[in-house]
């Protein structure tokens, strides 16, 4: 496979010599992006699980366009991908006449990968494990909240109640004082719901019995302080395959007010977009590289960016999604608790259950009205999530302080508060023996001994979560910011515009070019791995004859 892969880089770049001279640029642009990595390279590193995801639900062939569109990779990381996987799976190669890379891999990717890669068994084993294994990590902050609670107040006690035996008259005063303490924490005092918690084991049962989709207290301590991940995750992937379709759609030529949308550096759009044309178009230079674009000037002088790789596909069709009806049906149904494809039956029968009167109302989309007109108002995440639902429209998802029921969040901040000033007054407690030398005896020793520990803990769960907050706030304004900017240059584009900007974008339209088929005819192949090496240099040599042929009957025709 090793001799193959560099068979096929020498194959890749040679052939170029037989292009058409109308698409040097072109080429060159491609046999750059595409050059696969070492061999060395391929052996350490796993193509990226979204890659190999595309192509088991890809046809039989793809290109490395096709799986950047899908899999919202850069057009070299979709290339060194399948080479990599390629060379994995023992998946076959083809090379067309003008060094496009044609991949073909079986139809069992995953079990092919299993057994020819350790790494990558071991990867999707662990994939299966993670979420068993973070729970575990989750349910483990709550119990170490528990333990550290227990830990600081039951030490309080025991130094109290031996504190009270001694006979000295001045500590006896002390002890007293002290002593008043911790019959206030035993007796009527707020401490005393917060240190039995008899309410928390039968609320965590009754909240799992009720709720299974809930989360319980022991996992939102951890929600509580670290908070529950990137609501955008996998945006980068999701912003690149909606571009690429994009461009698709527009014919591989589109211009920086189009791309604008997709970016997160793009300032606003100007009032009189219609009759003034955009300067500073550096905000589209990241997605420009990644696709491998290129800027032309127009007769007018302006800029328009063309992907000519993009406009390659072994696909039949290529076709990017279009703005669905969420908002106006499956939304209305699934905020009901409804399927989002549910029947009209089941919407009457919900709605009847309800007490709302559905007579004389048989059609769906008639039923969907009077739900809709039942349901509440859409609330702040509601109105974000079918911003999000729409397909072709990017917009970010704002954090959360904690996903965590509101009980919940307040019983561990509450409970954070409590474990600060016990760790606190336990110090205060501890720092009086610690003048004398004094240790305490068994269990309560391992608890002096670790108190930096316990108050560390104690203090960075106050601050953490204190600090996550103010990130927040701020994070969350640049992302209704970025939303805001990216709604504007949607309807911008939406409506009719004319002026530069209408000219821009009809200058891109010409510049567009139709969809290339690869793949489509045996002839356009010069080299496949799938063919023997006798195979291969046979054809080789009827290439060379061709070739040689035309230039005969071209030097023929001036004498005619």
């Amino acid at each position: 496979m090793r001799v193959l892969l560099l068979l096929l880089v020498c194959i890749s770049c040679t052939c170029h010599a037989f292009s058409p001279l109308s698409a040097p640029t072109r080429r060159t642009s491609q046999a750059l992006s595409l050059s696969p990595p070492s061999y060395q390279a391929l052996v350490e590193k796993l193509p990226s699980q979204t890659v190999i995801n595309v192509v088991e639900q890809s046809p039989q062939k793809v290109i490395a366009a096709d799986v950047a569109a899908s899999a919202g990779v850069s057009l070299s990381k979709a290339a060194q991908d399948l080479t990599a996987l390629a060379s994995l799976s023992q998946g076959d190669i083809a090379v067309s006449t003008e060094g496009d890379l044609i991949y073909s891999f079986p139809p069992n990717l995953s079990s092919v990968l299993k057994q020819n890669s350790l790494k990558f068994k071991t990867q999707q084993a662990l994939l299966k494990i993670w979420p068993t294994l973070f729970y575990v990590i989750r349910v483990s902050f709550g119990l170490v909240l528990l333990a550290s609670l227990a830990a600081i107040f039951s030490t309080i006690l025991f130094l109290s109640s031996s504190s009270s035996s001694d006979s000295d008259n001045d500590r006896r005063r002390d002890n007293r004082s002290m002593g008043g303490f911790g019959g206030g924490f035993w007796g009527p005092s707020p401490f005393d719901f917060l240190y039995y918690r008899p309410y928390y084991g039968g609320y965590y049962g009754t909240t799992a019995v009720r709720d299974p989709e809930e989360m319980g207290f022991l996992e939102s301590v951890f929600s509580y302080i670290f908070g529950d991940g990137n609501p955008n995750e996998g945006l980068e992937e999701r912003r690149l395959s909606l571009v690429a379709n994009m461009i698709r759609d527009n014919q591989g030529s589109v211009t920086a007010e189009q791309l604008a949308p997709y970016c997160d550096d793009a300032p606003p759009p100007n009032p009189n977009a219609d009759l003034q044309a955009y300067v500073d178009e550096s905000f589209v230079l990241p997605i420009v590289s990644q696709l491998n674009g290129e800027p032309r000037v127009t007769e007018d002088g302006d800029i328009v960016y063309v992907f000519p790789e993009l406009q390659q596909s072994v696909a039949s069709t290529t076709t990017r999604p279009k703005p669905s009806n969420m908002s106006s049906e499956a939304s209305i149904l699934s905020r009901a608790g409804l399927r989002k494809n549910a029947s009209a039956g089941e919407v009457q029968q919900l709605l009847n259950l309800n007490g709302i009167s559905t007579r004389g109302v048989y059609e769906k989309k008639d039923l969907i009205g009077l739900l809709e007109q039942a349901l509440p108002p859409l609330t702040e995440r509601e109105k974000a999530g079918l911003q999000m639902d729409d397909p072709t429209m990017l917009q970010e998802r704002e954090y959360e302080f904690s996903l965590a029921n509101s009980f919940n969040r307040f019983l561990a901040g509450g409970l954070g508060i409590v474990n600060l000033f016990g760790a606190l007054y336990l110090g205060n407690m501890l720092s009086t023996y610690a003048m004398y030398g004094v240790r305490l005896p068994s269990y309560f020793g391992l608890v002096q001994a670790g108190f930096p520990l316990l108050l560390s803990y104690a203090v960075l769960f106050n601050v953490i979560p204190l600090v996550r907050s103010l990130w927040i706030k701020t994070e969350n304004e640049k992302i209704r910011r970025r939303n805001e900017t990216r709604r504007k240059w949607k309807d911008l584009l939406d409506r009719n515009v004319f002026g530069n900007l209408g000219r821009k974008l009809k200058a891109a339209r010409k510049m567009g070019t139709k969809m290339k088929r690869l793949g489509t005819s045996e002839e356009e192949i010069i080299f496949d791995t799938k063919q023997s090496m006798e195979q291969m240099e046979k054809v080789k040599a009827e290439r060379a004859l061709d070739e040689f042929d035309k230039l005969l009957e071209k030097e023929e025709k001036p004498f005619e």
